[in-house]
């Protein structure tokens, strides 16, 4: 399993290696970077459930990137030299040229720009899954936007009952990959462009409050993937145990997304997985 993104830290040049959580840090070939970071609250995600079943650790090929590209070719770059099953393209710069290049012969995973990349390309259907917000649902349905900026006015303007709608139109208008996770306020789990799961509950608000429960639950899907879930199987079960971090953390708006992550494994023994 790797993982592929970058941190917004600059000078942090391209790193590559198993990636450990220690308190609030993930660290990697002695380099460390906050786990509140979207990648390293993906990272960490992982770390934690793989953990819990007992596989090794992920490798993680990230890279310092303030908006410029740098790091993000870097990555880019790197990611041509891939040889295992799943990859996650998580926060990277699109490239289309340069997302054209990957080896699609594993299954890849891809939230934030490595699915704004793959659509963008026109390449959505060469991915495995993946995982918008509402949001980022309208840009997958317009089939002339370029980036989530760029979504038209009338596609944009969308709240959450006309999701299944959005959905739909998402695949007629765009090549979009078999799965799909739309994560809100209710979360929409989608095989072959029809929804076969919603999940909405534990409904925790704070949940909205806390930076990087998204990217948990980006990694907590991964990872089920990866011991062997069904991906089906995997999308609903992820989605209903990234909720109940919420719930057993007895989350607040000022919980720190290191606490949710560190009560993965509770979590996962409770379901008794």
């Amino acid at each position: 399993m790797i993982i592929a993104g970058t941190v917004p830290i600059k000078g942090l040049y391209l790193i590559v290696g198993r990636a450990t959580l220690k308190g609030n840090k993930i660290i990697i070939n002695n380099k460390e970077f906050p786990v509140s970071m979207g990648t390293g609250a993906l990272i960490g995600a992982v770390l934690k459930t793989l953990e819990y079943f007992g596989e090794d650790k992920p490798e993680v090929i990230t890279a310092g990137d303030i908006g410029e590209g740098d790091g993000s070719l870097k990555i880019y770059d790197a990611l041509k030299e891939i040889n295992d099953d799943l990859l996650i393209i998580h926060y990277i710069k699109p490239k289309i040229s340069k997302i054209k290049e990957i080896d699609f012969s594993p299954k890849i995973i891809a939230d934030a720009g490595g699915m704004y990349a793959g659509k963008a390309a026109n390449i959505g259907d060469k991915f495995h899954l993946f995982l918008p917000d509402v949001g980022e649902l309208a840009f997958l349905a317009d089939e002339k936007a370029s980036h989530p900026a760029y979504v038209r006015g009338f596609i944009s303007e969308i709240d959450d009952k006309e999701v299944p709608e959005l959905i739909k139109r998402s695949y007629e208008k765009s090549k979009m990959p078999k799965y799909m996770v739309v994560k809100g306020e209710k979360d929409y789990v989608v095989e072959d462009e029809n929804i076969v799961g919603t999940i909405d509950a534990p409904k925790i608000e704070a949940m909205e409050c806390i930076g990087g429960t998204g990217d948990t639950l980006t990694g907590i899907i991964s990872s089920l993937i990866n011991v062997g879930f069904k991906t089906k199987d995997a999308c609903i079960l992820g989605c209903k145990i990234n909720r109940m971090l919420g719930d057993v953390a007895n989350a607040k708006p000022n919980t720190q997304i290191e606490e949710l992550i560190n009560i993965i494994p509770k979590v996962l023994k409770y379901l008794n997985l």
